[in-house]
């Protein structure tokens, strides 16, 4: 059997870290709360410094960010008058991986910094024009392209690659699709071939001086062969929301347990985000203004305000994905919504996948696929089809933890564990596992271990009738 232990304590907190839960009080309420890095070529030193850096404090007067689930960090160094990107965290010096000239920034998420990465083989930092550190959306959704039209495979995520003419692009993974700026004619395009330098495109947007083109209100013109010419879709959007929004902890016997489940980003509703299950049920979460609420309604997209559940909507927050919204749920006998804080909202991979652990070794059985189930202790949990391998957090040591003996409740007890350090979830390959060792008597770092998180499939809204009826019906109602 393997053998399982306490863990041990976190080291103690850094004199500038932030403890888990912990905050911290700003006059400035526009620094960017997540700034994304991206640009670096990835065959060039220091290319994973790139992806998303969340706030976690100031430092030297500034703000100060993390990379989740590692030490890295963007801090000010006021002594120098630089931002400074340090894989070694917030420390008391000029040591740093890149920089850039603060050149008066309040925050280091300004397109004109011009960053210097370091590189061993000059021995010195080298500007690179290409690297970018922004507060430009990381993703942006591009939906509603029917199936089975001309350019139906511009619906997808794209994500932040970095500039090009002097505006934020991004690109489908694995994909040379591509949303791109041409100056020119100060336009969005939407370009199944790529980044390239001309006007010819799949479907443009004017920008009307717009950051990105996750922009509210464009309108999207898609290339029709037959009229050779662009033509306005008013069904295509832009869109920055999460692609999915998991719901659950609605437990039998009560009331509207079907609200549990996965939902789907199908368009604007009301102005924003509005989500649908992909199973034909028409359950769906949506926005009202009028009351400034989320409604969970298993009856659909409609424009009224009876639902089956509501959440006060959040300043700042614009989609219902978040773990912090309060729901309250229709309960027939007390004739009235009632809280219920065990149903939760939120963003997270459907699956976890463990791999890399010798299966010679002690604890190889934490390798495997484990599937989102719950919210315990505020984080998303995850289990194995077959048995009850779990991956849980541990707040007090600010861990995520797998256990393969005692379950969701089994305390600081694992078989393997990595310290968080921001990750809201353990679908981060940048989290480094400790294994227990019954020989070593510890819990021993595993460096091939490699933890990665599994969305979903985006929904061809087409092939679900209730969707493409509710969205028909509703298109332009808000």
């Amino acid at each position: 059997m393997a053998m399982v232990r306490r863990m041990p304590g976190s080291p103690a907190i850094g004199t500038y870290d932030i403890a888990p839960g912990g905050d911290f009080v700003d006059e400035l309420d526009d620094i960017p709360r997540v700034i994304t890095v991206c640009g670096r070529h990835k065959e060039r030193e220091n290319q994973d410094l790139q992806g998303e850096y969340v706030r976690i404090t100031n430092f030297h007067g500034r703000p100060a960010y993390r990379k989740p689930g590692t030490r890295t960090c963007i801090r000010y160094w006021s002594i120098a008058d630089r931002w400074l990107i340090d894989r070694e965290g917030l420390q008391e010096s000029d040591t740093c991986n890149a920089y850039a000239e603060q050149g008066g920034a309040r925050h280091p998420a300004c397109e004109d910094l011009v960053w210097r990465v370091w590189e061993s083989r000059h021995k010195q930092h080298v500007r690179d024009p290409e690297m970018l550190v922004t507060a430009c959306p990381a993703s942006i959704q591009i939906i509603g392209r029917a199936s089975g039209r001309e350019n139906f495979a511009l619906n997808g995520t794209y994500k932040l690659i970095g500039l090009h003419q002097g505006r934020v692009a991004y690109q489908k993974e694995g994909e040379k699709h591509a949303i791109r700026y041409w100056a020119l004619g100060d336009r969005w395009l939407l370009d199944l071939e790529g980044l390239r330098d001309v006007d010819v495109c799949n479907a443009y947007a004017d920008a009307h001086g717009s950051l990105h083109p996750g922009t509210a209100g464009l309108a999207w013109h898609v290339w029709d062969s037959v009229r050779n010419k662009h033509v306005l879709d008013s069904t295509l959007q832009s869109i920055v929301a999460p692609a999915v929004v998991e719901l659950v902890g609605r437990e039998p016997p009560k009331e509207n347990v079907s609200m549990n489940g996965t939902y789907f980003l199908v368009g604007l509703f009301c102005g924003r985000p509005a989500y649908m299950k992909a199973d034909s049920s028409g359950h769906a979460i949506r926005y009202w203004p009028r009351e400034d609420r989320w409604l969970i309604d298993l009856d659909g997209l409609r424009d009224i305000d009876l639902c089956n559940a509501y959440a006060e909507a959040i300043p700042g927050l614009e989609h219902p994905g978040d773990l912090s919204l309060v729901w309250h749920v229709w309960e027939t006998s007390r004739g009235r919504h009632l809280t219920d804080p065990a149903v939760r909202t939120f963003v997270a991979p459907h699956w976890v996948t463990i791999s890399g652990r010798d299966p010679y070794k002690e604890n190889a059985a934490v390798n495997g696929k484990y599937h989102l189930i719950d919210v315990v202790e505020g984080k998303p949990a995850y289990k194995k089809e077959d048995c009850d391998h779990v991956i849980r957090y541990w707040p007090s040591e600010d861990r995520w933890v797998i256990d393969l003996e005692a379950g969701l409740h089994g305390g600081d007890i694992a078989n393997a564990y990595a310290d968080a350090k921001g990750a809201d979830n353990p679908g981060n390959t940048e989290l480094l596992w400790y294994v227990w060792e019954t020989s070593r008597g510890c819990h021993v770092a595993d460096e091939d271990i490699i933890a990665e998180g599994e969305e979903m499939a985006l929904v061809d809204w087409s092939k679900v009738p209730s969707a493409c009826k509710q969205m028909d019906i509703h298109q332009g109602l808000c």
